[in-house]
């Protein structure tokens, strides 16, 4: 408990307000992938996080990664892969951050194929391991992206 909270109280001023925002989004985003599905719900983040691209900052990613996993993770707020990974892409959007998602799988096992989800940004997993990829291959989705500054 100590541990948590001597985390929270060394978050930035940038972080506390992703981390409020991801206690709203993150439920929200897993609420409405169980009751509209995963096309509406990618439809509607990509229109209201739209805009031009900004230049590519890993560290920002990655702390939005860090604040993202960290609401997920609670059990009162948790939620999977899919759903903390999109909460994180629009979020990353609305600062113009065009990341990538990224839905995989490793070999089915048992009968089951463990599929995973998680953003990257210039191919460079932000909310997971670097051998994310490695490990769970790609299916290729092709989810909107940022236009490019003018």
């Amino acid at each position: 408990m100590k541990r948590r909270f001597r985390r929270l109280l060394s978050l930035s001023r940038s972080e506390w307000w992703w981390l409020a925002q991801s206690l709203v989004l993150v439920p929200a985003v897993a609420a409405s992938l169980r009751v509209k599905g995963f096309g509406p719900t990618v439809r509607w983040l990509g229109d209201h996080s739209s805009g031009p691209a900004s230049p590519e900052d890993l560290d920002v990613a990655r702390s939005m990664g860090r604040v993202v996993n960290m609401v997920a993770a609670r059990k009162v707020i948790g939620t999977l892969c899919l759903g903390r990974s999109l909460a994180l892409w629009f979020l990353m959007r609305r600062r113009g951050l065009d990341g990538e998602l990224v839905i995989g799988a490793e070999p089915v096992r048992d009968g089951i194929l463990p599929a995973h989800a998680w953003v990257e940004l210039g191919g460079i997993p932000v909310n997971d391991a670097a051998d994310a990829r490695d490990r769970f291959g790609s299916f290729g989705l092709r989810l909107p992206r940022l236009s490019s500054p003018t």
